[in-house]
């Protein structure tokens, strides 16, 4: 708009020009005027300039002010759909104290509730209170005769106790006595019945011999029955050097270890009298019928668990755990067997894993005849 006004005075100016032309005076003025009109020319140039800068610079402004519109539109828009989203969540959180009010309320009954039946039992406990002091007080006077009454008879049976305490300590005495009389005279009555024996056999035999010098077919007979009391003679005398010796073992290991295999082999031997134990297998064989007594001790390893078992020709007769509830726990079982010349017992895992031990055994495996 500023250029425009500028553009018409500077028209006028030139029309006042064209009739000037006709003295010597109006030619000097048209000289000064069109001094003039360069410089409003430049003045002009420049405010021209000016404008383009000012248009420029407002474009930029407005082409900014449109992007902030924009921004601003969309920034209403987000929050706008947030304000939405809090009116729901608003109303969700409404609903969600309405039902806490709810569930307030009934658990305040249920509280009063509570309260009545507390102040009830209260009650009853009190009587029982009231109750159990009475009995507690005849109960004391009860203790109290009783007391009295042990006191007196006290003397008397400690008499008592002391003679049959004597009496006692007689009978385990002569019992005592009796059993290495037996443990003396056992020995020397087999050996003399085994002497008896062999004398009787060797008569025999001297009757057999007798009697072969008089009928061939007796003495085939007599040679049957004398290989019979041979062998009668040869297993007596087996039976007799056991009962001398007796079958036992014990055996153990000697270190610590995580094994979790089959059977347990125990190779730290350190009784084995009749030779049934075998430390390279792990397993007792029975050297002759009988009754067997079998000891398991096992020391679990650390904090581990382990389940050892006893067996019988593949059998599981008893068990044992060294349990992991705390660390080298102990465990131990006992097994009375009645074997056969020939069975095995020996032990074997049934769970867990490690057991432990050092150079004197902690765990061990025991057995003997009775």
């Amino acid at each position: 708009m500023l250029s425009y006004f500028i553009f018409t005075e500077l028209l006028c100016v030139i029309q006042t020009s064209g009739f000037s032309s006709l003295t010597d005076v109006e030619t000097q003025n048209v000289t000064l005027r069109d001094e003039a009109i360069a410089t409003k020319t430049d003045v002009f140039r420049q405010l021209l300039n000016q404008e383009t800068l000012i248009r420029m610079s407002l474009v930029k402004d407005v082409n900014s002010l449109v992007k902030d519109m924009v921004e601003i539109k969309e920034a209403m828009t987000t929050s706008k759909k947030q304000l939405h989203d809090a009116e729901k969540e608003i109303l969700s959180l409404k609903n969600e104290v309405q039902l806490l009010k709810t569930e307030n309320q009934k658990l305040k009954e249920q509280a009063v509730k509570i309260q009545e039946a507390n102040n009830h039992k209260f009650l009853e406990i009190g009587e029982n209170l009231t109750e159990v002091s009475i009995s507690f007080a005849q109960y004391d006077t009860y203790v109290n005769k009783g007391i009295k009454d042990f006191e007196k008879n006290a003397s008397t049976i400690l008499s008592d106790i002391k003679i049959e305490v004597r009496y006692l300590s007689l009978t385990l005495l002569e019992l005592n006595k009796h059993t290495m009389e037996l443990n003396v005279s056992f020995p020397n009555m087999i050996e003399g019945k085994l002497t008896e024996y062999t004398a009787n056999v060797n008569r025999s035999v001297s009757d057999i011999n007798h009697k072969l010098l008089i009928s061939k077919d007796y003495q085939e007979q007599l040679a049957y029955n004398l290989s019979l009391l041979e062998n009668d003679q040869t297993s007596l005398k087996k039976i007799i050097s056991a009962t001398k010796k007796g079958v036992g073992f014990t055996a153990g290991v000697t270190t610590r270890s995580d094994w979790a295999g089959n059977i347990l082999v125990f190779p730290h031997v350190v009784t084995n009298n009749g030779n049934g134990y075998n430390p390279s297998t792990g397993k007792f064989t029975a050297p002759t019928d009988g009754t067997y007594v079998f000891f398991l001790t096992v020391v679990s390893n650390s904090n581990k668990f382990i389940y050892m078992n006893i067996v019988h020709n593949g059998a599981d007769k008893v068990r044992t755990i060294g349990h992991e509830s705390a660390q080298y726990m102990t465990g131990t079982n006992m097994a009375v067997l009645q074997l056969v010349k020939g069975d095995s017992v020996w032990v074997s895992r049934r769970h867990g894993k490690g057991y432990f031990s050092e150079s004197a055994p902690y765990t061990t495996f025991s057995g003997f005849l009775l």
